[in-house]
């Protein structure tokens, strides 16, 4: 029988939902625990969700999990989606109280990480940029590599006679990706969190051109985020645990380097 335990957890990034066969939609979550744990959490159902139980990015949240026996990877989790609660809306933390969460799974380089999937399975991680050296980068899907059409092309809504009709998501149409250094070694790498593509729609939809959306999106990862202390959480892929992809952007307005991990936390 699995063994399920009550963990609280702080979101850091969605995943652009996925088609599932058995729960119709699904979403994988990045979280940090309190004792500074990343955690891959899936599925959960976000959009069946009820509102007081929808979470936002840095909301703590507290649920019953175990450790996902279909997934070997050693972050990975499954949760009693009835379980689920919020129990602290991100409005209600400081900046730094955020980053004392995730700053101790920062991992000296890209490189590191790698290092340590091969060497433990570690396959999550955050890691910093070198400093002036972030980049936004976008290309359509259509002249993308079939690896990296895969990659992003992740939503395939089909409806179930067992589960209330959701709103078909729009398709990607581009893919985005950020250039950068880190540790004196180039990456160019993809983004596959949802806020990525959910302000690309949100631009287009406010700006009416893809090609006005797109200048915007160029305007706030490359030349606005640099400037807000940027990490990117990196995560690997099931099928490829060799590879790794940026599964979300923090920024924040704290001092990263002088953040106390041991500071008082409200949580």
């Amino acid at each position: 029988m699995e063994k399920y335990e009550k963990k609280r957890a702080c979101i850091l990034v969605k995943a652009y939902p996925q088609h599932s066969q058995k729960y119709q939609e699904t979403v994988c979550v990045a979280a940090v625990t309190e004792d500074h744990q990343l955690l891959r959490i899936y599925p959960i159902r976000f959009r069946h969700l009820t509102g007081e139980r929808r979470f936002n990015r840095f909301d703590m949240i507290e649920a019953e999990m175990t450790r996902a026996t279909e997934d070997p990877r050693p972050e990975s989790y499954r949760i009693k989606e009835d379980t689920l609660r919020v129990v602290l809306r991100s409005e209600n933390t400081s900046p730094a109280d955020k980053v004392r969460l995730w700053k101790p799974c920062i991992v000296e380089s890209l490189g590191k990480l790698e290092q340590e999937q091969q060497d433990a399975k570690r396959s999550l991680g955050i890691i910093k940029p070198d400093e002036g050296t972030l980049e936004f980068t976008y290309e359509a899907i259509d002249r993308a590599t079939d690896e990296a059409r895969e990659t992003a092309n992740s939503v395939y809504v089909q409806q179930s006679l067992l589960e209330p009709e959701l709103k078909k998501l729009p398709a990607p149409e581009f893919i985005f990706r950020y250039r950068f250094d880190c540790g004196g070694r180039p990456h160019h790498m993809q983004l596959h969190d949802w806020e990525t593509e959910t302000t690309f729609h949100r631009y287009k939809h406010r700006y009416s051109t893809k090609e006005v959306a797109l200048e915007k999106m160029v305007e706030y990862y490359q030349e606005r985020v640099p400037n807000m202390n940027p990490h990117l959480i990196m995560g690997n892929m099931h099928k490829r645990p060799y590879q790794f992809i940026v599964i979300g952007v923090l920024r924040t307005t704290a001092d990263v380097d002088r953040a106390d991990a041991q500071g008082d936390l409200l949580f």
